[in-house]
């Protein structure tokens, strides 16, 4: 039921004559052969059901060719019958509502046993994935679409709005039918609906990427229920139990053919369609609330306190459409908050997929023009690099050298400071003074901001040039086993999705020191910082980027594979030997490793059916131009360079309405350029893979309560991850 819906349909009865014999017991007339049956869909014409024109008060639902529902008789299935099977609806036109036939999809339907009468019940979808008929014949197990698709199709500039009619739950009931009697089904809606018009702006347009009805906590109006069949009556819905009750609906508006998202512009309106599942009568109050996102990453939320529905009351009837007034008119604005910008993206994305803007040299000002967590956390970002070195304390004493070096934990290198202390090794080498923090308060700062609906990254190396002392990467561990904001590796593989990883930051250690380190909460891999000639010739062989396994303890392979580049010496000429600081590539040559791995990540995700999602993407976008003297390093031309040319790439995805994973991008001065960071973050509303319909949009929990494998598909319109542009609109609250 794609459309709408409606059904009444004669059929012709077969009767089967059994054989009688006087000594034996007298057998049902049809033991053996299929029931035949009839199906319409039931409603007066006075009463509200569910889809198509208003007309006289009611809404017709019609069926459309290729539907399917299950029919089932507990008779039948426990007296040497058939007691369930599917059925595919034939009709003639496009407004029936009434089956022509109702066509067994498999070899075998529902059959007579020896039983003289039978009772009969039907739901409509069939779909495995939402209906599932228990043991008994009688109870279904009923879920909901976690997102409800609701098409548009524009025909000659006229758009109609299609709502999702697998969440359109319809039942049929039939009691007592003698054997070989035709069986007619008598279909009644079993969700609610809401119906409600969508007002454009004033002027401009406004793309809506997706829209929420929210009921208060502990209110079930969506999720999975348990609905026993038998109780329904002339008069009564049969029984519902939620199972996993959900208190939202959350559906979309995109082209049917396209995946393009509804637009609306001045002036223009749209009515939409709601499916709910209530098991009573339920009063919406003043916590029952509409929420908007759109394209330009703002988000509305209109509460539904002092409004009338249908124009009378505010109580909503099982099985019944609801009208609610016009929603006030969407506001036109082009900011962009990054505060929360994956608050709304679907759950079952695999990390593989996600797009991040990060700082490189988070804390170093010399990178960052703006380096304080807070601020870079503002503009967007959510990947943080974290060069570290170990910071010493100095002690003066009378006797030459009259300093006495101290180390005393892994501080951050900064641009502070530093002291010349002799490592383990026995050579000198840089550490940070006190006066710089430590690694552990970095990452308390960065762990303090993440969001309970987002998570962020956090990379750490170890700063050329410093002191060797003990094993950097067990101090990084040590801070990340007391932060319980850092989630354990261990736990993350290829198939890890959003919703596993939301409130917490995943630290990975890019390391050149070998040997475990023993139970620690980070990601490792190995593409050193200072490069080779060998990593960077034949850049015009498409696979030529850094692969280098990401591993939990730094022995044990995750599954996951990082595609990476980067380098942090520079040349605007051409590339040459740079002696202690490795090979020094060009803006060209950088460009092309990169490049390298975007094509594949293009020609990867074009493939829905069959592509990777073991490879996490990184791109070290940052670096510095080496000058003539002490001090004169410059971190600008790089981030002109490079970020420029990451934000063109993504553009030109717009251009295209072409999209696919940039990965983990790390930028020179990413505050100044926060609309490349912007166009990073909106990535992830316009590129979409997939959605498990069995699993929660918002929560990332599986509806049914149980497992389930995350599910790709190919909806690349199908977005959300709205956020507040901190302006209320006329009749709308802000959202956050």
């Amino acid at each position: 039921m794609k459309a709408k819906k409606y059904f009444m349909i004669p059929f012709l009865a077969l009767l089967a004559c059994g054989c009688q014999d006087e000594e034996r017991i007298t057998m049902p007339l049809a033991s053996g052969e299929e029931v035949q049956f009839g199906a319409t869909l039931g409603q007066n014409a006075t009463s509200r059901t569910i889809y198509g024109t208003e007309e006289n008060n009611a809404f017709p639902i019609y069926w459309v060719n290729g539907d399917e529902v299950i029919v089932s008789s507990p008779e039948c299935g426990n007296s040497n019958g058939v007691g369930s099977a599917n059925y595919r609806v034939t009709v003639e036109g496009n407004s029936q509502d009434y089956a022509t036939s109702l066509d067994k999809t498999g070899d075998i339907g529902v059959r007579w046993g020896d039983n003289s009468t039978g009772t009969f019940y039907s739901m409509y979808p069939a779909s495995a994935e939402h209906t599932k008929l228990g043991s008994d014949f009688k109870t279904v197990t009923l879920t909901m679409p976690a997102q409800q698709d609701n098409n548009y199709k524009d025909e000659n500039g006229v758009k109609t709005i299609l709502p999702d009619m697998n969440a359109c739950f319809m039942y049929a009931k039939t009691a007592d039918v003698p054997s070989g009697e035709t069986v007619e089904l008598k279909y009644k809606p079993l969700s609610t609906a809401l119906r409600f018009n969508v007002v454009g702006p004033v002027s401009g347009e406004v793309t809506i990427n997706y829209i929420r009805v929210y009921a208060p906590e502990g209110t079930s109006i969506n999720g999975t229920y348990s609905v026993d069949l038998s109780t329904a009556t002339d008069d009564a819905l049969p029984a519902m139990t939620p199972v996993r009750g959900l208190n939202y609906v959350t559906f979309n508006v995109a082209d049917s053919e396209t995946g393009a998202y509804l637009t609306l512009g001045s002036g223009e309106r749209f009515e939409v369609n709601a499916f709910l599942l209530l098991a009573e009568e339920t009063e919406i109050t003043d916590k029952w609330y509409i929420e908007i996102g759109t394209s330009a990453g703002i988000s509305y939320k209109k509460y539904l306190d002092g409004i009338a529905v249908d124009g009378k009351n505010k109580t909503l009837v099982p099985g019944k459409v609801h009208r609610l007034p016009d929603l006030p008119p969407l506001s036109e604005s082009p900011e962009w908050d990054a505060a929360n910008w994956m608050a709304n993206l679907q759950r079952n994305v695999y990390l593989s997929e996600i797009s991040i803007p990060g700082s490189w040299y988070s804390l170093n000002g010399e990178y960052q023009t703006r380096n304080s967590i807070s601020t870079q956390y503002s503009a967007g970002v959510r990947a943080f690099h974290i060069d570290t070195r170990w910071r010493a304390d100095r002690e003066y004493i009378l006797f030459p050298p009259h300093f006495e070096y101290t180390i005393t934990d892994l501080g951050v290198a900064d641009n502070g400071d530093t002291y010349d202390v002799e490592g383990d090794d026995g050579k000198e080498g840089k550490c940070m003074t006190q006066s710089s923090p430590t690694f552990k308060s970095v990452l308390d700062q960065i762990t303090e901001k993440v969001a309970e609906d987002e998570y962020m990254v956090v990379m750490c190396t170890f700063a050329q040039g410093s002191t060797v002392h003990g094993d950097w990467r067990k101090a990084i561990s040590d801070a990340c086993a007391d932060n319980a904001k850092v989630i354990e590796a261990s736990s993350l593989n290829e198939n890890t999705v959003v919703g596993d990883v939301l409130g917490k930051v995943i630290v990975i250690v890019n390391t050149f020191t070998e040997g475990e380190v023993a139970g620690s909460k980070c990601l490792f891999f190995n593409m050193g910082i200072t490069l080779a000639e060998s990593d960077w010739s034949n850049l015009s062989d498409p696979n030529k980027y850094y692969h280098s396994p990401l591993t939990w303890y730094n022995t044990t392979s995750s599954g996951i594979t990082m595609y990476g580049t980067h380098a942090q010496i520079t040349t605007d000429g051409d590339s040459y030997d740079g002696g202690d600081r490795g090979w020094v590539p060009s803006f060209a040559d950088r460009k092309q490793m990169a490049t390298n791995i975007l094509n594949w990540s293009k020609s990867n995700y074009s493939d829905i059916e069959n592509y990777a999602h073991n490879a996490w993407i990184y791109l070290g976008l940052g670096g510095y131009i080496p000058g003539t003297g002490w001090g004169s390093d410059d971190a600008a031309p790089v981030a002109k360079e490079l970020n420029q040319w990451i934000g063109n790439i993504v553009t030109n995805m717009n251009t295209e309405a072409d999209y696919y994973p940039v990965g983990i991008v790390f930028m020179n001065y990413a505050t100044d350029y926060s609309s490349v960071v912007n166009d990073i973050l909106m990535l992830n509303n316009k590129y979409r893979k997939a959605y498990d319909p069995n699993r929660s949009p918002v929560d990332g929990e599986y509806i049914t309560g149980g497992g389930g494998s995350p599910v790709q598909s190919a909806a690349a319109g199908y977005s959300s991850g709205m956020t507040d542009n901190n302006t209320d609109a006329i009749g709308w609250t802000r959202c956050r």
